[in-house]
């Protein structure tokens, strides 16, 4: 379902049976909601969701929209530049630190930095050739502390500050400053 909003533009309004809140994300000319399968909202429930949420949505809405679109030259050089770097980078840090992960594949993902799978494979987005270097460093140790901790508790945290000198909420502050795409 989909209907057009005077801030937003066309908002799609899908249900997703994996999905278990009502998910809001931004997107370039619109808005896409993704609602769980055993939420049966009306149209006007959506609406009202959206609305008291709305500053919050707009802010990253313009966010979104004012992204500057990656040329095809572009994507190749960060491609090439992604596939030189961070493999290297990766390994680096996981023998530094002593570290085990099973594979890494480099991709275009516009929505993380990085990944880290239940086998402890590695994927990490080529437009982190856009940050400074160590805020790379920041997102690879993140995912490789996943491989220790598949999660965000306490001792995820712990071991982020142990491999960042103390310093891992600063760093994830300064990454905030920066966009996948």
């Amino acid at each position: 379902m989909q209907y057009q909003d005077k801030d937003f533009g066309t908002i799609h309004i899908t249900v997703n049976p994996r999905a278990r809140r009502i998910i809001m994300r931004p997107v370039v000319g619109g808005l896409r909601v993704t609602v769980p399968p055993y939420r049966s909202l009306t149209l006007g429930e959506v609406k009202e969701v959206i609305d008291n949420h709305r500053s919050a949505l707009l802010r990253n809405w313009h966010k979104v929209n004012e992204r500057p679109v990656t040329s095809d030259e572009e994507l190749k050089y960060l491609r090439k530049a992604a596939k030189q770097y961070l493999p290297i980078r990766l390994a680096e840090l996981a023998q530094q630190f002593n570290f085990h992960y099973t594979g890494l594949k480099i991709q275009s993902s516009r929505t993380r930095w990085g990944s880290c799978s239940g086998t402890n494979s590695i994927n990490l987005s080529l437009f982190l050739m856009r940050v400074p270097e160590h805020l790379i460093d920041y997102v690879i140790l993140h995912e490789l502390c996943h491989t220790v901790h598949h999660d965000h508790s306490d001792r995820f945290w712990a071991l982020m500050d142990e491999v960042t000198g103390g310093k891992a909420k600063e760093l994830r502050k300064q990454l905030a400053n920066y966009t996948t795409a």
